[in-house]
């Protein structure tokens, strides 16, 4: 019965994301645009640029967005001939839709038998029904796609960790080769969301703590391979951007803009109002854009924040490529605040971390409803990690370096609530788990009440 309920569920999630992806949707987010102008690039031209309908004046450089999607989508444009984006979406809902199961699986795995039936049930119909998880299926978008490849990398970690404990003698090649599969699907990871490069070595880190008790050696030639996986996989791109640009970039350019973007206090943590801030403070960069527009006709369309910031940055610090600069930048904000209002970085940096996990995209929390349902599903999320810490399981820590690592990022880069999108079934297989918990309590509690009490 059990089973019949999850395939109804998985099938009904699978629907409602194909059906977003077939109609697409009416507001397609810039990323999403950018991320099909650079595929219509590749697949045109074969070059990592921005090309076709839409593309802005002043665009982004294509550099600053991570290669994984666009190389994806490209090669999607190739397999059918032309750019195809339809197409594109509803190969991506297939690959998001994996995740309900996989939430379930892990559920499963992660609770005690008399919980797991609920638990794995509650994971997967949180992954199946989310509601932005619906409408990114209408997008050319990142976090489901990485979502899907980072619950299959916890799986395949566990799967590791089992047949290495297993009681059979195994082969140096045989562990190895357990452990290469989630490495090459961190990898996959890293090269649709930057960020998870340094996360993955964090959880590299992680599994020689929670395998030494079987033999270091082991845990370190296991955690070894996982990382040469992840490289393997990163290296030709790596290469490509060593010769593009002549420095050292493992996957994309953008973390000079996101950390200088994230360190400007006056924006209170809102990316959305750097530009703003940055324009009243900088009137000789207002005046700049006002004098180009006047000779290209441009209006007010054409002030974006990467242009706002290319023209700050160069302003700056003349002859040093924008990215650097505003990575420098960003430092020296922090680094500034740091020195002269400490507690009021505290403060500025704890709203970004609440913003990130408590405040959810608007779409759904614009809403008291929406709202409410979202932080009961991030509180029972944070009750699911509590109790895998009470339980004394391993993969708390796993889980747990995931959760630090990219509220760190969030916290220092750019505050989005997109980045809990990422995590999403992890997060709704940690919520199934505390939902069980409570379920269990609160059966316990009414067990006890009817109990019958005797009578001296």
């Amino acid at each position: 019965m059990r089973l019949l309920a999850v395939f109804l569920i998985a099938t009904a999630g699978l629907i409602l994301r194909l059906d977003a992806a077939w109609h697409g949707t009416e507001r397609n987010l810039p990323d999403s645009a950018a991320y099909e102008r650079i595929a219509r690039g590749l697949h045109e031209d074969q070059t990592f640029t921005q090309k076709g309908p839409g593309t802005p004046i002043h665009p982004q450089p294509a550099s600053n967005y991570s290669p994984g999607l666009p190389l994806a989508v490209a090669g999607v444009f190739d397999l059918a001939g032309h750019d195809d984006v339809r197409l594109a979406r509803i190969l991506l809902a297939l690959v998001s839709s994996l995740s309900i199961p996989m939430a379930w699986l892990l559920a499963r795995r992660l609770s005690p038998g008399g919980e797991a039936g609920v638990a794995g049930i509650a994971a997967a119909a949180v992954v199946a029904f989310y509601p932005c998880l619906i409408a990114d299926a209408g997008m050319l978008l990142t976090e489901s796609l990485a979502g899907t490849l980072i619950i299959g990398a916890l799986l395949a970690i566990v799967r590791a960790r089992d047949r290495a404990r297993a009681d059979s003698p195994r082969s140096l090649m045989s562990g190895a080769l357990d452990w290469a599969l989630p490495g090459l699907l961190l990898g996959l990871a890293a090269m649709v969301r930057p960020e998870y490069l340094g996360i993955s070595i964090l959880l590299a880190g992680a599994l020689v703590l929670i395998n030494r008790r079987h033999g270091l050696r082991p845990a370190l030639l296991g955690s070894a391979a996982m990382l040469a996986a992840l490289f393997l996989v990163i290296a030709p791109w790596t290469i490509r951007n060593l010769d593009q640009t002549g420095r050292f970039v493992p996957l994309s350019t953008g973390g000079g803009q996101t950390l200088f973007t994230g360190s400007y206090l006056d924006s209170g943590g809102d990316p959305l109002e750097v530009m703003p801030a940055v324009l009243r403070r900088n009137p000789d960069v207002a005046r700049e854009i006002e004098a180009q527009n006047r000779l290209s006709g441009e209006g007010v369309d054409s002030i974006t924040p990467e242009r706002v910031l290319a023209l700050l940055a160069a302003d700056r610090m003349p002859g040093i490529e924008t990215d650097v600069a505003l990575a420098d930048m960003g430092r020296q904000n922090y680094l500034r605040a740091l020195q002269e209002d400490p507690a009021g970085l505290a403060g500025f940096l704890t709203g970004k971390a609440a913003r990130i996990w408590w405040r959810g995209r608007t779409d759904l929390t614009g809403t008291a409803i929406g709202r409410a349902v979202h932080m009961t599903l991030i509180a029972a999320a944070l009750a699911g990690l509590v109790l895998l810490g009470l339980r004394r399981r391993p993969e708390f820590w796993l889980i747990a370096t995931l959760a630090v690592g990219a509220t760190v990022i969030g916290v220092l880069l750019v505050a989005s609530p997109r980045r809990t999108l990422t995590l999403w079934p992890v997060i709704a297989c940690l919520s199934g788990i505390g939902l069980a918990g409570a379920a269990r309590l609160a059966r316990d509690a009414v067990t006890g009440r009817l109990r019958p009490v005797r009578i001296a």
